[in-house]
């Protein structure tokens, strides 16, 4: 989609430097000099009467006020985009962005599967990609960042629409080598001499595997804590550390034969959900309504 020249250039620049926290680096963005990038800040400071940002030998951090602009920037950028896709005419969905917000589980091969379909029908749109866990995905939604979500148990709240569901059980990952593999099912009981990894607490999944543990009463020996999905996948190969991951996480690894997956036992551990959700004050441009309808349709086939 082409630039909206509606929106002030002094203002690209200033969230330009808000993200970087460098003039030298939102310079080199713009291709211009620091100088000019400095003097457009100087003036939106003179005009709102306000410093937008602290100013140290490590960089440009914002004040107060400079989140408050920063914050308008951001909802101003989302209805320019939405105007511009109007006038691009989206009812033909040849122009637009839309903006998905997911949890790592949903990256390994349902996505890219998805947006290839979903370019080769409409290749003016773009796909913007935010890989982070279910608390802020929930966050990136509700303060209009991104459009669609896709998050592990999502609790109910007022102001998140739940559009569909992929029920993925929890289960036990190991190598294929692990005196686990050829178990049938297993309880959380029974893990409390492994060694674990498991995601950090920004994952929705590490709360339901706490959950389960503390509701059995055992004490999960972690051994490793990571922010990445990938990273604890590769650890449990390597080695004798088990994990836990839904079914959709693991589809290439269960394919190659390159990993275990054991039934974890408990009513919990079964009712576990993968959830599409959006913004209930949030109205969908017609690019990101029909990417959620391509997007639900495949996960009820995913889910058969």
């Amino acid at each position: 989609m082409r630039d909206v020249v509606i929106q002030p250039q002094s203002l690209k620049y200033f969230a330009e430097v808000a993200r970087t926290g460098s003039l030298r680096q939102a310079s080199e963005v713009f291709f211009v000099a620091p100088s000019a990038i400095s003097k457009q800040i100087s003036n939106l400071e003179a005009e709102l009467g306000a410093v937008l940002f602290d100013r140290s030998s490590r960089g440009a951090t914002l004040t107060e006020a400079g989140q408050l602009l920063l914050d308008y920037v951001r909802i101003n950028s989302r209805n320019l985009e939405q105007l511009q896709a109007a006038v691009d005419d989206l009812s033909a969905l040849r122009h637009g962005t839309v903006r998905v917000a997911l949890v790592e589980a949903a990256v390994q091969t349902f996505m890219p599967d998805l947006i290839t379909e979903f370019a080769s029908e409409h290749p003016g749109i773009v796909v913007h990609l935010d890989i982070c866990g279910t608390a802020q995905i929930v966050d990136e939604l509700t303060n209009h960042r991104a459009d669609i979500g896709m998050a592990f148990n999502v609790l109910n709240r007022d102001d998140i629409t739940l559009h569909g569901r992929s029920v993925q059980p929890l289960q036990v990952i190991c190598r294929p080598e692990h005196p686990l593999a050829s178990r049938a099912s297993i309880s959380m009981e029974e893990l409390v001499a492994e060694r674990v990894a498991l995601p950090t607490r920004t994952y929705g999944i590490r709360y339901l595997i706490e959950k389960i543990a503390a509701r059995a009463g055992t004490a999960l020996g972690v051994s490793v804590e990571a922010n990445s999905l990938q990273a604890i996948k590769n650890l449990v190969r390597q080695s004798d550390v088990i994990s836990f991951m839904p079914p959709l996480t693991l589809v290439n690894e269960m394919t190659n034969g390159l990993l275990r997956a054991i039934p974890l036992e408990g009513s919990d551990a079964k009712s576990a959900t993968i959830d599409v959700v959006t913004s209930r004050s949030a109205e969908l441009s017609a690019a990101a309504q029909s990417f959620l309808q391509l997007l639900l349709t495949r996960l009820r086939m995913q889910s058969r």
